[in-house]
Formats: structure tokens, sequence, C-alpha cells
């Protein structure tokens, strides 16, 4: 990756940062903490703004952009992240989140029996760890089952 390369990047994620600081004023919760749900999204975006802001201004050292195939596999991941978060709501977050492990799985190169098996012990495992757990409630079967 070229000093313009590095600068496109950094431009790319203080956007990003940006976006996610400023909708953190949007949260909305009735319970939990006192300072409410936007201080951890600030916490996280300031920072990441920057120090992306400093690739922008100091861009510093190469990277050789990968092969064809990982570009489509990492391309492949995102789409299933995004179909993640569409679908959620409709399946409910342990099915969601078995498939998503999965389906990474699968797309990293992963064995797909071994991937599939981590989705079904992960999906149901991390709800029962946030749900019943550390009590933030995650929705179990969703609109489309429930």
């Amino acid at each position: 990756m070229t000093g313009t390369s590095v600068r496109l990047f950094g431009a790319a994620v203080f956007a990003i940062a940006a976006l996610y600081t400023l909708q953190a004023d949007t949260y909305q919760i009735t319970f939990g903490d006192v300072l409410g749900p936007s201080v951890f999204p600030i916490i996280v975006g300031i920072p990441m703004m920057i120090l992306s802001a400093s690739l922008v201004v100091f861009p510093t050292g190469t990277v050789d952009w990968p092969g064809r195939d990982r570009l489509w596999r990492q391309a492949a991941a995102l789409a299933v992240f995004i179909g993640y978060v569409l679908v959620m709501e409709q399946v409910g977050f342990p099915i969601a989140t078995a498939a998503l492990i999965a389906l990474v799985g699968i797309i990293m190169g992963g064995p797909p029996w071994h991937a599939v098996a981590l989705g079904v012990v992960f999906g149901p495992g991390l709800w029962a760890l946030f749900d019943q757990v550390l009590g933030l409630p995650l929705d179990f079967l969703g609109d489309l089952f429930g």
C-alpha cells in the first residue's frame, strides 16, 4: 500500500468513526448504566478518529494488496456480516449467530463440518452468556418464529 492508499484508508476509517460516534447520541435505552449506552461508542469512536487522522497526515509503511482470492473472501465475509444484521431480528440471535459463525468459518477455509459444529455450539452459547449470565436481553426466536 503506498502513501496514497494509506491516506485513503485513513480517510475512510475516519468517516466511519465519525458516523459511528455521531450515531451514539441516538441510542435510547430505559435500563442499565446511568451514563447511558452512548458512552462506549464515544470511547471507541474518538480514538479511532484520532488514529485514522494520523494515517492521513503521516502515512507510513508499505503493505502489499492481497490477492484476488483474499479480496473475494473478505467481500464474502462482509456480505455475511451485513446479512447477519439484516436477519437477526427475524430469526433471533442464536440462529443468526450460528449461521454467521458457520458461514465465516467456511469462507475462511475451515472444514464445513467443523464450522457448522462451532456455529451450533456457539450460537446458543453466546445467547446464554449475554442473556442469562450478563443480563443483556436478546431475542431467542425472533419475529419469524416467535
